[in-house]
């Protein structure tokens, strides 16, 4: 390799990085906003205001506010993926994406308003669908691993460990949680049932099975 084209492919290399960094500024700004202010109150013009980045840079990564809106949520499920990842232990890595989302709850209620405001959008929802069977399937793998279950019953297990974490963000901010209701309880409560659903399965007949993922 010359010295010019090793000069420009790090030349390249630095726009990409730069490219990449000011996406992920410009996404973490949209949901700090959005999540102070809802998504439906925060404009390109405000998003461009807090990121000091130019309005018409930010249409050089997203061709309109609607594109921000679903590469957040994409972008959520893709992080919980992640975090599914990092610890070597089965139920470290349930545990961690359990408090991933407990722990941020403002986050996860801004991805279900992201949900509603782009639920008219077909394309923009199968995206969104996508990115959370993926995490599904990884929380799937881990159950085959840890319990000994494979396909509909590790589904099974995902999906009722998912619905139980929606319900107890749910429990969070309703106004009829109990006066001395304590966040920090209700995460250790919802952690302590991990030891539960990665325990070896009872059998079940295939009519007791839920079959979508």
């Amino acid at each position: 390799m010359s010295l010019s084209q090793a000069v420009r492919e790090e030349r390249e290399r630095r726009k990409r990085d730069a490219f990449q960094r000011r996406e992920r500024d410009i996404l973490m700004v949209a949901e700090q906003l959005m999540s102070e202010h809802g998504v439906r109150q925060v404009s390109v013009d405000a998003i461009a205001a807090r990121t000091g980045i130019g309005k018409g840079t930010i249409y050089k990564h997203f061709d309109s506010k609607h594109d921000v809106l679903v590469a957040l949520a994409v972008r959520h499920f893709e992080h919980l993926t992640v975090v599914l990842n990092q610890a070597p232990d089965p139920k470290q890595q349930l545990t961690d994406w359990i408090e991933a989302q407990l722990a941020e709850p403002r986050r996860s209620r801004l991805v279900h308003e992201l949900l509603e405001v782009l639920e008219s959008t077909p394309e923009a929802i199968a995206l969104i669908r996508e990115s959370r069977r993926r995490m599904r399937r990884r929380m799937a793998q881990i159950f085959g691993v840890s319990a000994a279950v494979k396909g509909a019953q590790a589904t099974e297990r995902a999906i009722w460990l998912e619905h139980m974490v929606q319900g107890a963000l749910v429990e969070m901010r309703s106004p009829l949680r109990r006066e001395d209701f304590d966040s920090d309880v209700l995460i250790e409560s919802v952690v302590r049932v991990i030891p539960l659903v990665v325990s070896e399965a009872k059998k079940t007949t295939a009519d007791d099975r839920m079959t979508y993922l």
